[in-house]
């Protein structure tokens, strides 16, 4: 199956576009800017759109011209460069999408696969956090006030559901808990994210690292390879009934959790996480756990990364792609 992927190249992108040519399909990649540093082994091996997505003229004719079949839309600014230009961010991350959908419709394409986000969601309720920490399902409000990229991923979704309803293109957004993965460092996608990352790096690097609070914090991580799966399932599964899937890892880890798991793979790792809570300063309302029922019920979605297996993970496409990570 032809398939474009938006944003194939990037943190998440590339994965999906591994995963599709294990797949034995044809990945058509349509990003702006041709970086193939995360895909340098296997770059000669699919097709490279290098183009503007908010540009429907140019996703038209890279549908037509490869003949796709199916789309998987992972494009977008993240939440502070979004903030910092709400033009641009909800441009990207929610006009955008309507020309994905557009294309699909102009050209026969019968399902689009999109990457939302927990941003999506409303104001998280008292029992969806510390202590209780109950896993938050598809039928919690969305509704977002915190930021851009919230407003866009949420009119992003709605229009989806629109496009199936007057034109019968499947539409499944994956929301997904916290990610981390190879390549998805502070400079692109906000500091505050970003602790588990540089715990990793710092690790491979030899370089001591000390976090002030929060050792105790549960948080639902995801790593990058189960999103990925998670879009490739929503791309290929044969049917499903709902339009908007969480995505997580089924269970929370605390930051000591992780850091022990850093130590498991790499002895010597040089870690110090204080005690309590809030390790990144946003407040309790940043978090909580998904309920990842619907997606393993329609999806098949299974997360096959827990902390451990993920960071051996990546330390191997570190060496294997020759990255510099510290």
């Amino acid at each position: 199956m032809r398939i474009l992927v938006t944003g194939g190249l990037g943190v998440n992108g590339c994965w999906v576009t591994r995963d599709l040519l294990t797949l034995g399909h044809e990945p058509v990649v349509f990003d702006n800017r041709p970086d193939f540093t995360l895909l340098r082994d296997v770059s000669d091996e699919f097709a490279f759109v290098e183009g503007d997505i908010t540009s429907l003229e140019q996703l038209d004719r890279a549908c037509r011209e490869h003949r796709i079949e199916r789309i998987c839309h992972l494009a977008a600014v993240y939440p502070d460069t979004a903030d910092a230009d709400p033009v641009l961010g909800f441009s990207v991350n929610a006009l955008a999408t309507v020309y994905v959908l557009e294309a699909a419709r102009r050209n026969n394409i019968d399902r689009v696969s999109f990457t939302s986000s927990i941003g999506a969601l409303s104001r998280m309720t008292e029992e969806h956090l510390e202590p209780q920490m109950v896993p938050v399902d598809e039928d919690f409000p969305a509704y977002p006030m915190g930021s851009v990229y919230g407003a866009a991923k949420t009119a992003s979704e709605l229009m989806g559901i629109q496009y199936k309803r007057l034109f019968g293109i499947d539409f499944a957004a994956m929301r997904f808990a916290a990610i981390y993965g190879i390549g998805k460092g502070a400079e692109r996608h906000g500091s505050h994210n970003m602790i588990w990352g540089e715990l990793i790096r710092s690790a491979i690097a030899g370089r001591p690292i000390v976090i002030p609070q929060g050792g105790d914090q549960r948080l639902d991580l995801t790593y990058a390879r189960d999103v990925a799966q998670s879009v490739v399932k929503g791309c290929l599964v044969d049917g499903f009934e709902g339009h908007v899937f969480h995505i997580g890892s089924g269970r929370t880890y605390t930051l000591n959790d992780f850091a022990d798991a850093i130590r498991a793979v790499i002895p010597g790792a040089q870690i110090e996480v204080g005690p309590g809570l809030d390790p990144r300063g946003m407040g309790p309302l940043a978090y909580y756990a998904l309920d990842i029922s619907r997606a393993r019920r329609e999806l098949g979605y299974e997360p096959q990364y827990p902390p451990e297996a993920a960071i051996r993970d990546w330390l191997e496409w570190t060496e294997r792609l020759e990255l510099t990570e510290g």
